[in-house]
């Protein structure tokens, strides 16, 4: 199993990471991806980027030295109604968002509260994907979760850097890949790279889901042909949310 694409990434926007986006670019280059998103935090998070900053980012290119380059962003759940730190007007402006718990934006809940707030989320028209959904910190009904991904389309993320930098996360991410084997629904293994040598860096969860013999054609970013059906799908629901409103 190899990947081709890292769609969860940060640059110095986000000020507690340390890279350029043009050096996450060359990162990926140097990988042979063939596409990278750009994800950094929304405005809740202490040091996160100004909502104008993800309101302008149509105006990267699309393709840069070869890499495709989907414009992001990871907002912040502020409460357990799904709340989030970017407005709708913003986010329909964006390639792919990412919905994740933080510590420093919201403190962890019950199971029943952290489950309640990421069921909103995954209602939200413009969310395309969970992060980090093993984080012990934020226990959740995974079953419950798994299925609202699967009645709504959305991705569940498999993190690799949560094995080194949220303990206890491996155990929670097992269980999470195996219900998303399961129920048929979509995953997303990424790296959170907040440095540019970690663009790419997938290796702990491919191990976890090779363990588990999970289908590649559950994971989305494990072929060129499977990342672009998925946005043709993204495309797709979009058209037919906003259709039905």
């Amino acid at each position: 199993m190899h990947t081709i694409a890292d769609l969860h990434t940060h640059t110095l926007v986000s000020q507690h990471a340390y890279s350029t986006l043009y050096e996450n670019i060359q990162a990926a280059r140097e990988a042979g991806f063939y596409a990278l998103a750009i994800t950094d935090h929304g405005p809740g998070m202490p040091d996160g980027a100004s909502s104008h900053h993800f309101f302008c980012m149509p105006g990267l290119p699309e393709m840069v030295n070869g890499i495709r380059l989907f414009r992001g962003a990871e907002v912040n759940i502020m409460d357990f109604a799904g709340t989030i730190d970017l407005d709708a007007t913003t986010l329909q402006r964006l390639d792919f968002v990412i919905a994740s718990y933080h510590c420093e934006c919201i403190s962890p809940g019950t199971i029943e509260e952290n489950t309640a707030g990421l069921l909103a989320v995954i209602k939200n028209p413009f969310i395309d994907c969970i992060g980090h959904c093993g984080n012990p910190a934020y226990p959740i009904d995974i079953p419950t979760i798994v299925s609202a991904c699967f009645q709504y389309g959305k991705l569940i993320e498999i993190n690799a850097s949560s094995f080194r930098i949220r303990p206890g996360s491996e155990v929670i991410c097992r269980k999470v890949a195996n219900e998303c084997i399961r129920q048929k629904v979509n995953l997303l293994i990424s790296s959170d790279a907040h440095f540019r040598d970690n663009i790419g860096n997938h290796e702990e969860a491919i191990q976890l889901l090779e363990a588990l013999d999970c289908p590649e054609e559950l994971i989305i970013n494990t072929s060129k042909e499977r990342l672009l059906s998925y946005f043709m799908f993204r495309q797709q629901r979009l058209s037919n949310e906003k259709a039905a409103l």
